[in-house]
């Protein structure tokens, strides 16, 4: 197990493996075996180096000690894993499917979770906007969150209405946090906790944004999803009208983010508290 750490602007202070590229790190198509662990292919850029080090640590032997192995995979592997499991999981926001454009391995990263089988049993992804002069408002209001051509793409019902008072506020560089599914089997076992602390910390240190944010259906958000993922914050509301995710109809979504500093007091909360956390709030859940 390898990371590299790099303060920003700093020589290297510590260098324990090479880091390569995301398409280097990829295996053929099927051959799970190969996959580079996580942990291999993160430096630390951005933020305090020996706080985000041990949290990657952390976080990376807590999925092993679930019998979870985290690693990188092209954001069409998420696409793939979504269409196949209508059962359990909604149709993806588009902002995340290569095929309406806007999305590349430079703004965006995909992360999967394989049992001890090779399954693929967990999925969380992000995407990077750059949004100096406007705001998730704007953004989401026009479309351009979902689609590099909205008028090429959209269907003819198709709105996302945002009354949330913050989402003119959310500007600058912003994480959009979303393709997030864990397998039923999986979903009372911790991970929950891990996948997303992970994916932000690992977006804060690659690209040191602003913001990181998601929208959370109503009911999703009901049942403790935003509190389990770390969201402390959330406005309402942001409105899914007829979009690839419901088609026919209308989702009410909290508008959930947190900033620089949340993040960090979240992975030092972490390291000093999440194994006692986790073991309670899933025993409860099982109860």
């Amino acid at each position: 197990m390898s990371m590299r750490l790099r303060a920003t602007g700093e020589p290297r202070k510590q260098d324990l493996a090479a880091r390569s590229t995301l398409a280097d790190s990829l295996p053929a198509d099927g051959d799970v075996s190969a996959r580079r662990p996580v942990i291999t292919d993160i430096t630390v850029e951005h933020g305090p180096p020996d706080l985000l080090g041990r949290f990657f640590l952390k976080a990376d032997t807590a999925a092993r000690r679930r019998g979870v192995t985290l690693s990188f995979a092209p954001m069409r592997e998420l696409i793939e894993v979504n269409q196949s499991n209508p059962e359990t999981w909604r149709p993806i926001l588009p902002l995340f499917d290569p095929a309406f454009g806007g999305i590349d391995d430079e703004n965006s990263f995909c992360i999967l979770g394989h049992n001890t089988q090779g399954e693929i049993i967990a999925t969380q992804a992000a995407r990077l906007y750059r949004w100096p002069d406007t705001s998730f408002h704007e953004e989401a209001s026009s479309l351009r969150l979902f689609y590099a051509e909205p008028d090429r793409h959209r269907t003819a019902k198709e709105q996302v209405e945002v009354t949330a008072p913050i989402a003119k506020k959310l500007s600058g560089s912003v994480i959009f946090a979303g393709g997030i599914w864990y397998r039923p089997d999986y979903r009372n076992v911790g991970l929950p906790y891990i996948l997303p602390w992970l994916s932000r910390a690992y977006a804060y240190t690659r690209w040191n944004h602003d913001f990181s944010l998601s929208i959370m259906a109503e009911e999703v958000y009901a049942r403790g999803m935003a509190r389990r993922s770390g969201y402390t914050k959330a406005d309402w509301e942001v409105w899914l009208r007829h979009t690839p995710v419901d088609p026919a109809g209308n989702i009410r979504c909290a508008l959930v983010w947190m900033d620089e500093d949340d993040l960090l007091n979240g992975v030092e909360e972490f390291l000093s508290g999440f194994d006692a956390q986790v073991d309670a709030r899933v025993d409860q859940r099982r109860a």
